[in-house]
């Protein structure tokens, strides 16, 4: 599990643990158990520069930093699904033709328009929150692709390593994740609250993945990349607002 674990973090970070581990693909199918906690290696890192910069007194420009290092320790992935994902779903297309415009390298107007949106979001509501959201921020984040993914079928007619990914989640995989993402609330002290903020955002998730559900019959990877940035998007205004 250790090693499939490495080799996940490898496939969706650049923290430097590719040459530990030589690939193995059972290794990594059974990793997405610990889906979730790739999350708190990520939001723990976040947490760390955060404190490091505790005494800035311009909250804002801590927002961008942490917003510059969430997208420098993910390299992005996800937030090219989720431009792909905004240029396809919202194209008013039928299925085929989504599909076919998520595949395209290029990015279009909805996705551009969409990365500026969310980039400037990350900013303000990671200047906005405790530490504890921002650690939470990418565990609920991975939480919520595995919500949405359980009971869902690839989308693409192609097998790839998306297939095992999104038709893997079992109901095992959902509650071990669930387990490991709510044990990390008992970290802090505003468990009530960052409990009820986790659970409207993971009901949020599985509407969300039902309406692209209804668009092209299942999920892809680019889709799991949306539903990545968008519920912790979700999750960090929820806090706010609540």
């Amino acid at each position: 599990m250790l090693k499939g674990f490495i080799i996940l973090l490898s496939f969706f970070t650049r923290i430097p643990v590719a040459n530990l581990v030589e690939y193995d693909e059972e290794k990594l199918k059974k990793s997405i158990y610990l889906y979730s906690l790739m999350g708190a290696i990520i939001g723990g890192i976040l947490y760390g520069i955060a404190m490091l910069l505790q005494n800035v007194d311009q909250k804002i420009f801590v927002g961008l930093i942490l917003t510059i290092a969430y997208i420098i320790i993910t390299g992005g992935i996800h937030l090219d699904g989720y431009s792909d994902s905004i240029d396809g779903l919202y194209s008013g297309r039928e299925k085929k033709r989504i599909l076919e415009i998520m595949k395209d390298s290029r990015v279009g107007a909805f996705g551009v328009i969409g990365l500026i949106i969310l980039i400037l979001s990350y900013v303000i509501c990671f200047s906005s929150v405790p530490y504890s959201v921002i650690f939470m921020t990418p565990v609920i984040g991975r939480l919520s692709v595995v919500v949405s993914c359980y009971r869902k079928k690839y989308a693409r007619e192609s097998q790839g390593m998306g297939t095992f990914f999104v038709e893997g989640m079992s109901i095992k995989v959902l509650l071990v994740n669930l387990v490991l993402s709510l044990s990390f609330i008992f970290l802090f002290q505003e468990k009530i609250k960052l409990a009820i903020t986790v659970l409207l955002t993971i009901i949020l998730s599985r509407i969300i993945s039902k309406t692209i559900e209804n668009k092209i019959d299942g999920m892809t990877g680019d889709t799991c990349g949306f539903i990545t940035e968008i519920c912790q998007l979700i999750f960090l205004s929820i806090y706010i607002i609540i």
